[in-house]
């Protein structure tokens, strides 16, 4: 006959004791604190990782923009180069300003001169607001025979100038007239009808001598040249810069500003705003320096740094000196360093993710290579930093007849 077991003592055998399920908890515990490590160091580096991309899209888009001004420096006057080369412009802009400028550029271009000379690129060292460089890049935009043409003697008059033939010509378009190292904008009068080179113009149109001026930057004279002394002169050139409206010409200055912000400002004002325009975000510094091409043969021999005789407002002081120094630069090579937003511990007590300093133009010889320090005031070191450099042809230099 079995024993039967009290009930008390049953009781006592069922489910888990206090120290398993202790024990279970602190499993529970160090797996789910294992697993919280894991998502947070995943998701560290997920936002690193977006930080960085984000930032090498906008240097993308920057490099994009700056290599599409540069390889269209000097379209429109590069084959005329000795004619007009480093002339000085004057022009009447929207608003009521001028060229040479009556008052100081926007932010972050208040430091550069208020007088431009025709050149592809100038590069003005440390000029921008946050003391990085900047650039001034100036091409046409009409592709019409990139030929200068001669005005005959007398051709100048109070609203129209007399050419060989006015093929090519539009109304709207934005003329370049130059003598004696002045160049003075005009445009092309609305009133002008289509003619030969105008899908607009019926068949057979021909187009006449005479290219009426008129419009918005229309102007019988400007600070320095007036159309009054044009007539006198028997060197007059003409040659087109583009059309005010349907494809303006670039003249134009990009560099940093604040906000770790790249900018471009349209020197011609197309927009009639006289304010700067923000192209990309997270660049904090840009450097360029020229390259060279120092004996005619149209092959780059050298690097040279915008200091000196080389800064910009050296370059642009309408020398014949500063002109033949202009028309070396066949090449321009530009390093800009870019910063993440997001701002991330540091790797270790007293240890941030940026370096001490990021060098720039490493491989070309002194005085060229540029250290940036990220010790200075207003830097972050717990944000990451990345170089980037494009080295870009001025093809319109290096398809110029050589001299």
């Amino acid at each position: 006959m079995k024993a039967v077991r009290p009930i008390s003592a049953l009781k006592r055998h069922r489910g888990f004791s206090l120290i398993e399920l202790m024990v279970g908890v602190g499993i529970g515990l160090v797996i789910t604190l294992a697993v919280f490590q894991v998502l947070t160091a995943s998701e560290a580096r997920k936002r690193t990782s977006t930080g960085l991309n984000d930032a090498s899209q906008s240097g993308n888009y920057a490099l994009y923009v700056l290599d599409r001004m540069l390889r269209s420096a000097g379209t429109g006057y590069s084959q005329g180069w000795a004619t007009v080369g480093g002339c000085r412009l004057n022009a009447l802009l929207p608003g009521g300003e001028s060229l040479p400028r009556v008052g100081p550029l926007p932010a972050p271009f208040t430091a550069i001169p208020q007088a431009f000379r025709l050149a592809p690129v100038v590069i003005f060292r440390g000029a921008s607001d946050t003391g990085s460089d900047v650039l001034m890049v100036m091409s046409g935009a009409t592709g019409y025979g990139e030929v200068l043409t001669n005005v005959p003697a007398g051709g100048v008059a109070a609203t129209q100038v007399t050419l060989p033939n006015t093929i090519g010509y539009r109304a709207g378009d934005l003329v370049m007239l130059a003598s004696g190292g002045e160049c003075l904008l005009s445009q092309v009068d609305a009133a002008k009808p289509a003619c030969a080179g105008d899908p607009a113009a019926p068949l057979g149109t021909a187009c006449g001598p005479i290219l009426p001026l008129g419009g918005t930057y229309y102007t019988p004279a400007g600070p320095n040249l007036s159309l009054a002394t044009l007539a006198l002169q028997s060197d007059v050139s003409a040659f087109s810069i583009g059309n005010a409206t349907t494809n303006p010409p670039q003249f134009g200055l990009i560099g940093v500003g604040a906000d770790s912000t790249l900018f471009a400002h349209n020197l011609l004002l197309f927009n009639g705003v006289n304010a700067s325009e923000p192209i990309a975000e997270g660049v904090r510094e840009l450097y360029a320096v020229y390259g060279l091409d120092t004996n005619d043969d149209g092959i780059l021999d050298a690097w040279q740094s915008p200091t000196a005789l080389w800064d910009g407002p050296a370059l642009m002081d309408g020398s014949a000196a500063s002109n033949a120094r202009l028309r070396q630069i066949v090449a321009v090579r530009v390093g800009m360093v870019l910063r993440s937003s997001l701002v991330e511990r540091e790797l270790s007590p007293g240890v941030p993710v940026a370096p001490a300093n990021l060098p720039l133009f490493s491989d070309l010889p002194a005085p060229n290579p540029i250290i940036v320090d990220l010790t200075r005031a207003g830097e972050n070191r717990n944000q990451r930093h990345r170089t980037v450099e494009i080295t870009v042809p001025l093809r319109n230099f290096l398809m110029r007849t050589t001299s």
